[in-house]
């Protein structure tokens, strides 16, 4: 049975490797049918995998008991990781060990053996996508530690930002790594059958061999093998006989490269399929080809391999017999060589039959022909039979013991030596990579150009040059490398929307054409060649387009923070500033050091004129890339528009020390010199600039500006007339009526200064570069925009705090807007409640404020609708205060919500886990907006509409607001409304026959992976499990008490109040077969006698059981405690009282 086994497994893995799935899964789900043991139920999960069915093969493993075997193990995590099931694949990785926070290295390499680095490095993907990069870096290191050769691991710490030594690339970590995985294969248990390797057979017996259809397998020399690895090819004759792949010629194994290749993946399958025997008789091949000559042996060998990898098929054995004879019988003429071998040939196409295998040949002697003997002497069929097998077969044997001899010999010599060069590249190539990623791109390409040619001259190595010199605005440089790339390697496309973003900073319309179109071409479902299209289309100015462009990107790359970037730009050049800010904050989720998603949000900041975000945001992008001389000029004048202008001149210096050609310094340098009135230090810089950019328009005017103040009016005017020549957009009638008024206002200038700042930047031809080309922006007509219209400020002096939503918006709409509820160039900053408007006209306007919809509109304090207010315009500047009283959607409520509760979102999404929205409560303790240093455990609450208020509520509210502004203890609350129709079903983790459900797992998901996160990046939360509660009543009880096993390491803290057990007996049987990996949570049970019949009984009964099954539920009194109150009843206020009490002792030290 085990030899019929391991040969299925042969097939099914001779189709994987020829990528034949379909009769892969078809032949796996024959022998799983057949025998259901863990190797089949591993194999077909594998098959259906490597296929593309990750679901089939989730449900396969899931539903099978084979969670022990590593591989197995390894296989199911990842299918969870492939659909996003993170905290099951968290679960199954971590395995034995009682969570992520106490996981022991031996202990991990325990439980998964050889996959132990594998694990690790799918363990800290799983932490990365969770935004837990410290823990996603220690099990990054971890698995390097394991196996120094991941270095995907290597490429995510320096993705994350953490500095790795480039010196763990080392021989003695290779060799111990190479120790340990033989120690760890010595000691498994099961393997399959393996024959050793055979004695060398006669000549006939090659012959047979070679013309054998259904040839033996290959056999190696092999230590203990490991169950559930993938078997190796089985490799027909025929395929020999073709020159491809490897042939067995009776246990000698001879390759060629591709052979070579081949047998190096079977050695990391660490398996190999018994030897299947041939049937008693074969036809014969009439014409084998000839052998392959020697030249190609010598190929072979200028790439590390020797002249044993040539193939070997019987005519090559022949040929060989020639040479033999000729070489040792120096006295047999070459006819009687060339009649001898004739007639071997001849005997073998004279047989229609192979005889039974005759033994191998044991006499090794060789007897030469004497030299008297007539070559035309007659002998009979079966002497020269006789002789000739006696005699070839022993020069065989001489040659194939010999040169399998000098194989092992030069492979041992050889080893080493390639060894130590590839971990030498890969420390030169780790230590590069190191620098890029904290943007040391000088010294990065310093250590790239030291790489040997052949190394330098791959793609990787190319790219990541390239984009040193990319990150370095040196455009021409990195154009000449990604186009040598383009020509050496023209099928390589990933990183290439970095070159399409180089050409569009050089403007090589054609260039970025034929780039799009050649990627479209080689693979249109890559986002590169959509980010390369996007790019072409906005150098055309095609903005609608190149933004479906990018979303394309987006959608085949979802994790491509880049593709974000560039939407985000795109919006931000047609003045969708509310999406590029969205495309922005994405993409610093996916990548929190993407330099360019924060550069761009503090953009959209300076563009809405929000200079202290701005700057917060500039020193974020700076703080990553701190080499960079725009993002500290940009830094610069977002300071200066926070009057720090002395500041912003010193930041000013310091970039063009790094960069004394800087275009766009040196424009910012001289505007803010000519602020502070150092007219003299100005017009140096300017001519300096003058000389740099001699063909940008605004460089004249601020000259012609300088000169103004300097009394210097010729000068002044010809400047101007410079200015206007250069930029005949801006030449008009008006611009020339207002120009003396200009001259004398710098804050005017400087309005203009901070159009181009989001614009420009340099390249290495020290030629000004911008977003969009400096013709195309008309800097005086955006200096002049203030002095044509009347510029009103709008102050929100108080709002329904409560009722305010803290995600809401909050709008203008006007007549001046055609009353639109949600225009975003009219909603207020949620930072400073302010609004700024430049109307145009002077006429009254009539205006109410909104939060985005006429829904959600102002009222008076009772509900009844306001008249709209009036504004009247003047020719002054003129500054409003506007109070807000109710909303329609919440006025004419009794409310009971005290100040420290806040509604966080009305809408907040659920989808990835459930297809629904939800509204999110939170409160917070008094000492939150005064400590500030402050951090605070977090409860997470279901029924979020009967916690706070009591409109809200269906039959009372619990007032936790209250009893917590009472309380020592300190919290932040989290309240979760529940899903009205959809409650049963959230709030239950096993269906009922009668009333449904059983979607906790869902919900659970959605408070754990999405809404936490959510919480603890914007809160001063204690993330801890220890400080981490969840708590409800009813089904929320039972779903609380279900979360304190699901998630036994997210939350330590369980509130279950008046559980409904009794929706399914299935809580108890997954109690039961539950273990607690370490500690278990602390658990307060509620309940009353007055509730119903069996609630008392039922708490009892799960309480005895978890004693039963859980020690420290029967030691400790601390970590279990039941409450049961006489006249308790399931209302709201039976659990309003008990909840203080639950909060003293789940929290007695808060």
């Amino acid at each position: 049975m085990s030899v019929a086994i391991d040969s299925i497994k042969s097939y099914i893995n001779q189709f994987i490797q020829n990528f034949d799935y379909a009769d892969a899964i078809f032949l796996a789900e024959r022998l799983y049918a057949e025998v259901k043991n863990d190797e089949s139920i591993y194999l077909l999960a594998r098959t259906y995998y490597l296929s593309g069915n990750i679901n089939k093969s989730y449900w396969l493993l899931r539903n099978s008991s084979i969670e022990h075997v590593p591989t197995a193990k390894l296989l199911l995590a990842k299918c969870c990781f492939d659909t996003d099931k993170l905290h099951e694949a968290e679960s199954i990785l971590i395995g034995n060990c009682s969570s992520i926070n106490t996981l022991g290295l031996d202990d991990f390499i325990n439980d998964h053996g050889d996959q132990a680095a594998f694990a690790l490095q799918l363990l800290a993907k799983v932490c990365e996508k969770s935004d837990r990069h410290q823990k996603a870096s220690e099990c990054y290191r971890k698995s390097l530690k394991l196996n120094p050769f991941l270095w995907s691991s290597f490429e995510a710490l320096c993705r994350l930002g953490e500095r790795v030594d480039a010196s763990i690339f080392c021989s003695s970590a290779i060799k111990s790594n190479r120790s340990t995985s033989e120690h760890n294969q010595s000691q498994s248990c099961l393997t399959p059958y393996t024959e050793p390797i055979k004695d060398i057979p006669s000549e006939n017996q090659v012959i047979e061999n070679s013309m054998n259809i259904s040839s033996n397998l290959p056999i190696k020399e092999r230590s203990q093998q490991r169950l559930l690895q993938a078997p190796a090819t089985i490799m027909k004759l025929t395929d020999s006989i073709l020159n491809v792949g490897s042939t067995n010629i009776s246990g000698v194994i001879t390759s060629t490269p591709i052979g070579l290749l081949s047998e190096q993946l079977q050695d990391n399958d660490k398996y190999t399929p018994p030897t299947i025997k041939p049937p008693d008789y074969i036809p014969t091949l009439r014409n084998p080809p000839l052998a392959p000559k020697r030249q190609n042996t010598r190929m072979i060998q200028q790439y590390g391999f020797d002249d044993t990898t040539t193939p070997t098929s019987t005519t090559t054995i022949l040929h060989r017999h020639e040479i033999a004879s000729t070489s040792i019988s120096d006295s047999r003429k070459t006819t009687s060589t060339r009649k001898e071998n004739k007639s071997i040939r001849s005997t073998t196409k004279r047989n229609t039959r192979v005889t039974k295998t005759r033994p191998p040949c044991t006499d090794m002697s060789i007897t030469p022909v004497p030299s008297s003997e007539s070559p035309n002497k007659m002998t009979t069929r079966s002497q020269v039979r006789s002789s000739n097998t006696n005699l070839n077969c022993s020069i065989d044997t001489e040659i194939i013991s010999k040169r399998e001899r000098q194989r092992k010999t030069q492979s041992s010599q050889r080893t080493p030596e390639l060894v130590e060069n590839i971990i030498n590249v890969f420390k030169l190539l780790g230590q590069g990579l190191q620098h890029l990623s904290q943007f040391e791109c000088r010294q990065a390409i310093e250590l790239f150009e030291t790489i040997s040619l052949k190394h330098l001259h791959t793609p990787w190595v190319l790219s990541h040059l390239a984009n040193c010199y990319y990150h370095l605005h040196n455009y021409q440089k990195s154009s000449f490398i990604y186009r040598e790339l383009r020509t050496k390697f023209p099928y390589h496309i990933d990183g290439l929307e970095y070159y399409s973003t180089v050409l569009w900073h050089l403007k090589d319309d054609i260039a970025l054409a034929t780039l799009a179109h050649e990627l479209t071409e080689t693979d249109r479902k890559h986002p590169a060649s959509w980010c390369a299209s996007g790019n072409c289309l906005s150098l055309n100015h095609e903005y609608d387009k190149a933004i479906q462009a990018f979303k394309r990107a987006i959608q085949l790359a979802p994790e491509s923070d880049y593709a974000y970037t560039l939407l985000g730009n795109e919006y931000s050049l047609v003045d969708e500033l509310e999406r590029a800010m969205a495309c922005f904050r994405k993409a610093i989720q996916l990548n929190s050091r993407s330099y360019k998603a924060w550069n761009g949000v503090a953009m959209v900041y300076l563009k809405q004129e929000k200079f202290q975000s701005a700057e917060f945001h500039f020193t974020k992008a700076t703080n990553i890339f701190r080499t960079n001389p725009d993002l500290i000029c940009h830094l610069a004048v977002a300071q200066h528009k926070c009057n720090r202008s002395e500041g912003a001149l010193t930041l000013l210096n310091d970039a063009l020390k790094m960069d004394p050609k800087n275009a766009l310094c040196k424009f910012h340098k001289a505007g803010l010199l000519l602020h502070l009135e150092r007219y003299h230090e100005a017009l140096t810089e300017l001519e300096q600039l003058r000389q740099i950019a001699p063909k940008e328009s605004l460089v004249y005017y601020l000259l012609s500006k300088v000169h103004r103040h300097l009394k210097n009016f010729h000068y002044s005017y010809m400047y101007m007339s410079w200015c206007m020549d250069l930029d005949p957009k801006g030449a008009n009638n008006q611009l020339k009526e207002n120009a003396d008024k200009l001259y004398s206002k710098d804050e005017d200038l400087l309005l203009g200064m901070e159009d181009l700042a989001s614009s420009v930047t340099e390249d290495d031809h020290s030629q000004m570069q911008s977003q969009s080309s400096l013709q195309d922006i008309q800097p005086m007509d955006s200096i002049l925009s203030c002095i044509n219209g009347v510029i009103v400020q709008f102050k929100l002096r108080q709002i329904p705090r409560f009722y305010t939503p803290l995600n809401d918006k909050i709008y203008l709409a006007s007549s001046y807007n055609q009353w639109s509820p949600n225009d975003k160039q009219f909603e207020f900053d949620n930072v400073t409640n302010t609004l700024i408007v430049d109307f145009k006209s002077t006429t009254n306007v009539d205006f109410k404020i909104t939060r985005g919809s006429w829904s959600t509109t102002e009222t008076w304090f009772d509900g009844t609708m306001r008249a709209n207010r009036r504004l009247t315009l003047s020719n002054s500047p003129q500054s409003i205060d506007i109070s807000v009283e109710q909303w329609s959607d919440t006025a004419g409520r009794v409310h009971t919500a005290s100040n420290q509760v806040y509604i966080l979102d009305t809408n907040f999404s659920m989808w990835n886990h459930l297809p629904r929205t939800r509204r999110i409560w939170i409160y917070l303790p008094r000492s939150y907006s005064t400590d500030l240093n402050r951090r605070y455990p977090v409860v997470y609450a279901h029924d979020g509409q009967n916690l706070f208020d009591v409109s809200t509520s269906f039959s009372g509210e619990w007032g936790i607001d209250e009893s917590l502004d009472t309380l020592s203890q300190e919290l932040i609350v989290v309240g979760i409304d529940n899903g009205g129709s959809e409650r049963i079903n959230e709030l239950t983790p096993f269906p009922n026959t009668n009333y449904g459900g059983g979607q906790a797992d869902n919900y659970l998901n959605f408070i754990v992976e999405k809404l936490r996160p959510y919480i603890n990046g914007r809160f001063r939360t204690k993330p801890e499990r220890e400080n981490t509660a969840i708590l409800g009543s009813s089904l929320g009880g039972l779903c609380s008490f279900y979360a304190a096993i699901r998630h036994e390491d997210i939350f330590g803290l369980i509130g279950v109040f008046s559980p409904s057990f009794w929706f399914t007996n299935d809580i108890y049987t997954y109690v039961q077969n539950h273990r607690f990996k370490n500690s278990p949570p602390r658990l307060y049970f509620v309940g009353g006698q007055l509730e119903s019949s069996t609630m008392i009984s039922d708490m009892q009964r799960m309480i005895n059981l978890l004693k039963n099954t859980t020690k420290e539920y029967n030691d400790d009194k601390n970590q279990m405690t039941i409450v049961i109150a006489a006249d308790g009843q399931h209302q709201e206020w039976f659990w309003k009282r008990e909840f203080p009490n639950s909060i003293k002792w789940l929290f007695p030290s808060s």
